[in-house]
C-alpha cells in the first residue's frame, strides 16, 4: 500500500527545494532531496509530504510519479497542479523555477521538513546523495536496470516503526486513497 501521489504538494516541494538550490537544481538531486523528505515525514508523522509509488533503481530510491513529473513536465491522466506554471523544463538534467509560488498546499510543518532536508544534505552533489541512499535507505534493493516497487510498510520498517505502527500506517493510507479518491476533481 502507498499513499497517493498528491501533485500540488510535490510542486511546491520541489520549487522550495529549487528556490533553496539557487533557482536552478540537478534532477537527481530534486528526486533524492524528496524521496528523503517523505521518508522523514513517514518516521516523525507516520505519513509522506508528497506520496506516491516509491521504487528502487540503479541510483537509488525515487518517487516514480515525481520523475514521470520531471520527465514529462505532466502525468498521464492526472492534475500536475502547477507544474508546467512553476517549474521548467528539463535542461541539461536540471530543473528551474520560472515562478515562486505562494506556498498554499503545505502546512507549516511540512515546509520545516523540507528545510530541515535541505540543511542535511543540500550540500551533497546527486552522486553524495545517491551514495548516501545506497548506505541508509534499507529498503532500497539495488538494481542493475528497471526499477523494484517499495512497498510503504517496507519503509516505515526500515526508519523504525514497529509492527503496530506499520499495520495503522497501511490502514490509514488505505483511508487516504479512498477519501483522494472521492474528492479528486
Amino acid at each position: 500500500m502507498n499513499f497517493t501521489f498528491n501533485a500540488a504538494k510535490a510542486t511546491d516541494t520541489a520549487c522550495r527545494l529549487i528556490e533553496k538550490e539557487g533557482q536552478t537544481i540537478n534532477i537527481l538531486k530534486l528526486v533524492k532531496l524528496v524521496y528523503l523528505l517523505d521518508r522523514l515525514s513517514i518516521q516523525r508523522r507516520g505519513v509522506p509530504v508528497v506520496g506516491g509509488a516509491y521504487v528502487s533503481m540503479r541510483n537509488g530510491p525515487v518517487t516514480s510519479e515525481l520523475l514521470d513529473l520531471i520527465n514529462a513536465g505532466s502525468l498521464w491522466g492526472s492534475p500536475t497542479g502547477d507544474w508546467e506554471k512553476l517549474i521548467s523544463d528539463r535542461q541539461n538534467h536540471e530543473v528551474s523555477l520560472i515562478e515562486k509560488p505562494a506556498y498554499q498546499n503545505l502546512a507549516e510543518a511540512e515546509l520545516g521538513l523540507i528545510d530541515e532536508i535541505y540543511r542535511e544534505h543540500g550540500t551533497k552533489t546527486q552522486w553524495q546523495l545517491c551514495d548516501w541512499c545506497h548506505e541508509h535507505c534499507a529498503e532500497w534493493t539495488p538494481l542493475d536496470l528497471g526499477h523494484a516497487r517499495i512497498p510503504v510498510e517496507r519503509l516505515a520498517e526500515a526508519v523504525g516503526k514497529t509492527e503496530d505502527q506499520i499495520r495503522h500506517l497501511a490502514e490509514g493510507a488505505a483511508e487516504l486513497n479512498v477519501l483522494d479518491a472521492a474528492f479528486a476533481y
